[in-house]
């Protein structure tokens, strides 16, 4: 009888070390809220894969399946995996109706909320998005009688928050992003690769992907829209919008005549200098139209590289400040601006 009982616990104990060696986990871990998730060694990175870049025009960049591993729960309650920073949630609407989600977050927390919204031939549309705190503090809309598209600050206090996705007319398909950086972190970084090019970049949590809406001087559809969402920026200044536009093509014709002005731009277009960015040499150009007190500033940067033509785009538009009586706005700082869509570029390697 002894040695059978000692026969059962050898095994036993076999099996407890087969386990431990292996790293098989003995029971599923634990998935925590954001609030419960600790600072990770090293910034979450998004990889946004595109395919082949055919020879006539580039293609347009798809967002992968959810990025981080996510539960969303009834009521639609968002909880990220311990570590997990940030996701991206594909979903769907039908026209005159909404969801709301909810997430728990700390105060002091930097969270961002945007919409990628889904390609529809001849549609174009948004989402609106309604942001409050479950003691009623609405962060977004900022102001009454607005709609908030997009939203990103710090969180006033530790509680459960609530996002209201609405119809975006139309539209049916949308992917929500929600981003809250670690405590004590003001940024995270997420990162775009193009495998048919090597081209990569990373870019900041104040900006998402989205929809351009407006007509740009771009010789190239754009693979990769970006539109900088940081709210501080845009609340109570004469700033309306801005995105970064990237795009490459490997049409011979379009390679040949890179760096030249686009002659059938919106605006026309102003050769500024040549400049050397991360080893590149790219050739500067400027574009400014205006029309009813606005004013869209694009600052547009070409690059030839092997057998490649690149464009990158910062489309700025804003009002004129003399639209407003004195005291009424403040004129966002333009320098800073730049600063940070430069610190978008100055990442560019196209290996």
């Amino acid at each position: 009888m002894n040695k059978k009982i000692l026969a059962i616990s050898f095994l036993i104990l076999v099996v407890i070390a087969c386990n431990i060696v292996s790293g098989t986990p003995t029971s599923a871990p634990e998935v925590l809220s954001v609030a419960s998730t600790l600072v990770p060694a090293t910034p979450t990175t998004a990889v946004f894969p595109t395919q082949a870049i055919p020879t006539s025009t580039s293609t347009s960049t798809s967002l992968p399946p959810t990025s981080q591993s996510v539960q969303v729960d009834s009521p639609n309650r968002i909880r990220f995996n311990a570590g997990g920073t940030w996701m991206d949630l594909p979903d769907n609407l039908n026209p005159g109706t909404s969801k709301t989600y909810h997430l728990n977050a700390m105060q002091g927390q930097v969270m961002s909320v945007s919409i990628l919204a889904g390609n529809q031939a001849g549609v174009w549309g948004y989402f609106p998005i309604e942001i409050e705190g479950s003691d009623g503090t609405v962060l977004c809309p900022v102001e009454v009688n607005t709609e908030c598209a997009f939203w990103r600050g710090k969180l006033p206090s530790t509680q459960d928050y609530f996002i209201k996705v609405k119809s975006g007319g139309d539209l049916i398909n949308f992917t929500l992003r929600v981003a809250i950086n670690p405590p004590g972190k003001t940024s995270q970084f997420f990162q775009y690769n193009n495998p048919a090019t090597g081209l990569a970049l990373s870019y900041s949590d104040q900006f998402a992907p989205a929809r351009f809406p407006s007509s740009a001087n771009n010789k190239i559809t754009p693979e990769l829209e970006l539109q900088f969402i940081d709210t501080n920026f845009y609340t109570n200044t004469n700033l309306g919008e801005v995105y970064f536009l990237l795009g490459s093509s490997a049409d011979p014709q379009m390679v040949a005549a890179c760096t030249d002005p686009n002659p059938n731009g919106g605006a026309p277009e102003e050769l500024i200098s040549s400049e050397k960015i991360n080893g590149y040499n790219f050739v500067h150009s400027q574009a400014v139209g205006a029309g009813a007190g606005n004013i869209y500033d694009q600052e547009i940067y070409r690059l030839r590289d092997k057998g490649i033509c690149y464009e990158v785009i910062y489309f700025i538009h804003y009002s004129n400040i003399g639209n407003y009586a004195p005291g009424v706005v403040t004129e966002f700082d333009m320098e800073e601006l730049l600063q940070k869509l430069n610190g978008i570029l100055d990442t560019f390697d196209a290996k």
